[in-house]
């Protein structure tokens, strides 16, 4: 058999993760895509490496309801984006059944009931929501996620912390009830989900640059367009983290009540 070379088998290994890359980039809707009569959509999507485990995927019902949700599964590389693919095909299945397609708990309790079936021990944080414009409520639920931000008109600001563990660790946990959450979501507001990668990126001096700084900015930008907002918060970051490498997948989504 003939020896492959160390340079050949690096050009294979890129070759792959092209192929990977461009599946990814094919399941994880383009911002282009979102069509409604009633929101605004931003979406940044940066993989630490040419593939990644940060992974977003919406529906628009025909009544002018949405469901979205993001996830952001452990670990880096082809490996996390084999497992965001498995997300974006139990969601899109799941979302065929009438009891759970307008539930963001039982959409996560379904998935989180594959995961475990078909992985075993896989975990990865998601947040799950459902707009409704018809009744200007919002309908959520966090397994293990970063705290979403609801911003309304007065700048009064409120936080969509975890509620439910993450997914792949709920069969060890006693979940008595996977229950939606609601809250109000009228013209004008705003809303704001990201991941880990977001948070825990560091500057020079190993600082992380955190919730707080994004809450922040959502408090001294909050009157901006939700493309202003997400892309401030964007700009701080990278100005943030300047000359120190990112090590994880950023996504960051931003949803407006248009008036």
């Amino acid at each position: 058999m003939e020896k492959i070379s160390v340079q050949e088998m690096m050009l294979i290994y890129d070759k792959q993760l092209q192929n990977a890359q461009k599946i990814q980039q094919k399941i994880i809707p383009d911002t282009n895509s979102f069509k409604s009569s009633y929101y605004s959509f931003y979406s940044y999507l940066k993989p630490f490496r040419r593939v990644g485990g940060d992974f977003y995927d919406f529906h628009i019902f025909d009544d002018n309801c949405i469901s979205l949700i993001l996830a952001d599964a452990t670990g880096h590389g082809i490996d996390a984006a084999m497992l965001t693919g498995m997300v974006k095909l139990i969601y899109s299945y799941s979302l065929r059944s009438n009891g759970i397609q307008r539930s963001p708990s039982l959409l996560l309790k379904r998935i989180n009931q594959e995961i475990e079936n078909l992985l075993g021990f896989s975990f990865f944080s998601s947040m799950s929501i459902l707009l409704n414009p018809n009744t200007c409520k919002i309908y959520w639920n966090n397994a293990g996620h970063p705290p979403g931000f609801i911003i309304r008109k007065g700048k009064y600001i409120q936080k969509l912390d975890p509620v439910l563990p993450l997914i792949g660790m709920h069969s060890m946990i006693n979940i008595k009830e996977y229950k939606d959450l609601i809250n109000d979501f009228e013209p004008g507001d705003k809303l704001i989900l990201y991941t880990d990668g977001l948070t825990e990126g560091k500057n020079v001096n190993g600082e992380e640059f955190g919730v707080e700084r994004i809450q922040n900015v959502i408090e001294k930008y909050s009157d901006s367009s939700i493309d202003t907002l997400c892309k401030i918060i964007i700009n701080d970051n990278l100005e943030f983290t300047e000359g120190n490498e990112a090590s994880d997948d950023i996504c960051l989504l931003g949803i407006q009540f248009d008036n």
